[in-house]
């Protein structure tokens, strides 16, 4: 396996960046328009393009399928992003924003840490108390030394993004517990329902408010196409194609690469500045990550993932 490592390494590099270019898509697309708007343009795109893969096997769902697709649409696309997406239309730096999300396994873990082992619930919440201590120092550090003083209630969004997507991912857990595992009906079809089922709820949201309407800038655009492209076409594919290839705790280690990977492109693209409290907030929140690492294996990195 030895002569493979090229195409391990491009595809582990083609994951990370995939996956992080969400939140800078994020940022490009928000400047020019709304979060509804730009993530119901997004899924229209990513509905549209999936729909002829699907077409055929429609008529063969049952309720429990859209049913269960359509809970992890909503926890995982619809409440993730759309939190995600208000706080960087808000002013929230996406590296910053990307820190915040990078509790999510922390509180996955510690959430589901009730049918473990006493001392292994302990090093959770230890992990956790810690990421959190971290992610402080990280949001402290930004609100004091930041040119740019923003609401305090901005950087409880990607936080309440974390929960969401970590109750997505238990969710996900008891389903495949209970022996409905519907994750294993292949990429398109569940990719497809989830994104429809988004699709709807950013419809019923956006049309009432008056916050849909068709983009008159062509940054928006090109925002639409990259999340489109990169946060969902390519970044779903690697991650299957990965999960064929390596270990499911090897690739779910690639995700911890997002946060450090998001705040150094969003420094050379936007000019985001990075403090020193951000290098030691990452620090604290990686040693929490490590800790909870050795308390339990780490949710597969297959788990509900989105940007």
């Amino acid at each position: 396996m030895q002569h493979n490592w090229p195409s391990h390494i491009f595809l582990q590099t083609t994951f990370v960046l995939s996956w992080s270019s969400g939140f800078i898509g994020a940022r490009l697309g928000t400047q020019d328009a709304g979060a509804v708007n730009l993530l119901f343009w997004r899924f229209l795109l990513v509905s549209l393009c999936l729909l002829p893969f699907v077409l055929h096997r429609l008529r063969n769902l049952s309720w429990a399928q859209v049913r269960y697709n359509a809970v992890i649409g909503f926890l995982a696309q619809f409440a993730y992003l759309i939190s995600v997406y208000i706080a960087i239309r808000g002013g929230l730096p996406a590296g910053i924003a990307a820190i915040i999300c990078a509790l999510q396994p922390l509180i996955t873990a510690a959430m589901g840490s009730a049918d473990q082992q006493e001392r292994s619930g302990r090093q959770e919440w230890l992990g956790l108390v810690l990421g959190f201590a971290g992610v402080s120092v990280v949001i402290l550090g930004e609100y004091s030394l930041s040119s740019t003083r923003l609401e305090l209630w901005l950087y409880a969004l990607p936080l309440i993004a974390a929960i969401t997507l970590s109750i997505a991912t238990l969710y996900q857990r008891r389903q495949s517990v209970m022996g409905t595992d519907h994750s294993k009906e292949g990429l398109l079809m569940p990719l497809f329902l989830q994104s429809s089922a988004t699709l709807v709820l950013l419809s019923v949201t956006g049309v009432p408010l008056r916050l849909i309407e068709l983009p008159s800038s062509a940054q928006v655009w090109v925002a639409v196409a990259w999340l489109t492209l990169f946060s969902t076409f390519i970044a779903y594919l690697s991650l299957w194609i990965l999960l064929t290839k390596l270990s499911a705790t090897r690739v779910s280690a690639l995700v911890y690469l997002e946060p450090p990977v998001t705040l150094i492109w969003a420094a050379l693209m936007f000019g985001d500045a990075i403090h020193w409290t951000t290098y030691l907030g990452i620090a604290i929140v990686a040693t929490g990550i490590a800790i909870t690492r050795t308390a339990r294996r780490v949710p597969s990195a297959g788990e509900c993932p989105q940007r």
